[in-house]
């Protein structure tokens, strides 16, 4: 097991060990001299079955710190250390009371009282099975679950784990445990894009997203932000099942939803300038493109005057599953098949993303009421003069609902990129303008310009 000490004074830190290796050998006492430090130990090196604060330190609120542990890694003992008067002074009453797993050592430490305190401490921990938040599993027996899925619960039932080797797994969430969104937001800071989860767990993870989401959305009076968090979020869980099982029913039905949803919020919309404050870039991840794109389209759609719901339909699910078989996100940030950016990865995945447009339209052929969303899926990466890619056609061999399309995703990949501001819009549009009014895109260029400058 590990202790963790916060505690800015080095001298303490040593004084400390010496009794914990006295009355607790198997006990490994880590120190942090502030709280920031401590965060970043609780999230990557413990689990820790108790947590100690030192009442005088200096650059931080004790109580405070205490609050931050709880909403960072739940509920686990915090003892607090220190001088009765600095303790009385600095620890809010109510923080120690309504935890009785927390515990208060005065200094200078007294043999009994250590050891009563730290002995409760740790036998709550073990009965909470700290000790075996470690483990090793092949990672064939694990899935990876995007992080963003678990703001939609804040209590799941099974065991979710963090990497920190390729065998080596900690268990950071205990199945039917409450769990807070603040612990998730200490590792999406981090930049951890994936939790792990047993195989029979992360579909029923789906599962139970694919019904929350759905009934999300069937909610009468949402407000657009409502209506695009969720529509992001079921997006989210589209790509996921995907990749990880293929298309059902339910994927088909939640896609459809999410669609009709989208026409919804832009019939209700005079320009998409105004939408694209509402749609969060806080992950930049596929999902949050591919909504944006949907509502790109439909505008699109709308000033073409092609109103049909065949025409809706099917730029609706390409946008939902253009990037579908990509599993790494910073895929995100490639261009062009020409971008020297994208031998910063590995073989494999170049390969996957020069493949991904022919991988995605054949998933899309699984869709029943989507005709020749395919051929509009296969061609998004091509571009006017040639250079786009899987098949590097002309305008002459596009499409015009292709060309819509493509249209809508090269402006979502250089706005994502910028600082999305009004200007940002105007200058991209001054960008595409050099390239794709030409051909069978002048009219849904046209049609682009219109929903953005309104």
């Amino acid at each position: 097991m590990k202790a963790l000490f916060i505690c800015d004074n080095k001298e303490e830190w040593t004084n400390l060990s010496k009794l914990f290796t006295a009355n607790f050998p198997k006990v490994e006492l880590i120190c942090s001299i502030n709280a920031s430090d401590a965060l970043e130990k609780l999230s990557y090196e413990g689990p820790f079955a108790i947590v100690m604060i030192e009442a005088s330190i200096k650059e931080n609120d004790p109580t405070k710190v205490g609050h931050q542990i709880i909403e960072t890694v739940g509920e686990r003992p915090i003892i607090f250390m220190g001088s009765a008067v600095h303790i009385k002074d600095r620890v809010d009453n109510d923080l120690y009371n309504n935890h009785p797993i927390n515990g208060i050592i005065t200094t200078p430490y007294e043999a009994v009282n250590f050891k009563e305190v730290i002995t409760a401490s740790l036998e709550w921990a073990k009965k909470e099975e700290f000790e075996e938040s470690i483990e090793e599993i092949d990672r064939d027996e694990l899935l990876p679950m995007r992080i963003r899925n678990f703001y939609m619960f804040k209590i799941v039932p099974y065991d979710v784990y963090l990497e920190l080797t390729s065998t080596k797994f900690i268990k950071i969430i205990k199945r039917n445990t409450p769990y807070t969104h603040a612990k998730i937001q200490t590792y999406a800071r981090k930049n951890i894009k994936s939790l792990y989860l047993g195989k029979n767990d992360f579909i029923k993870m789906l599962e139970d997203g694919i019904e929350k989401v759905t009934t999300n959305l069937m909610q009468k009076g949402l407000t657009s932000q409502k209506y695009i968090a969720n529509q992001i979020r079921g997006t989210l869980i589209v790509q996921q099942y995907i990749r990880a099982i293929g298309v059902s029913d339910d994927i088909q039905a939640l896609c459809s939803l999410i669609i009709d949803t989208t026409d919804k919020v832009i019939r209700k919309r005079e320009s998409v300038s105004s939408l694209l404050a509402e749609i969060p870039f806080k992950n930049g991840d596929f999902a949050e493109q591919a909504i944006l794109t949907s509502y790109l389209s439909e505008a699109i759609l709308h000033n073409l005057g092609w109103k049909s719901d065949l025409s809706r339909k099917k730029l609706g699910l390409a946008s939902l599953l253009q990037d579908s078989t990509l599993g790494n996100e910073d895929l995100i940030k490639i261009t062009s098949a020409n971008d020297p950016n994208l031998q910063m990865f590995t073989k494999d995945e170049q390969d996957e993303y020069l493949t991904h447009p022919i991988r995605a339209a054949e998933i899309a052929r699984q869709f029943q009421g989507y005709s020749e969303v395919d051929f509009v899926i296969a061609q998004h990466h091509e571009r006017p003069n040639g250079s786009g890619f899987p098949f590097g056609v002309t305008v002459n061999k596009l499409s015009a609902h292709s060309c819509a399309f493509i249209l809508a995703t090269a402006f979502v990949a250089k706005y994502a990129l910028s600082n999305k501001t009004s200007s940002d819009q105007i200058k991209i549009l001054e960008d595409l303008k050099l390239d794709y009014n030409v051909g069978n895109f002048k009219d849904p260029f046209s049609a682009l310009e219109k929903a953005i400058k309104i």
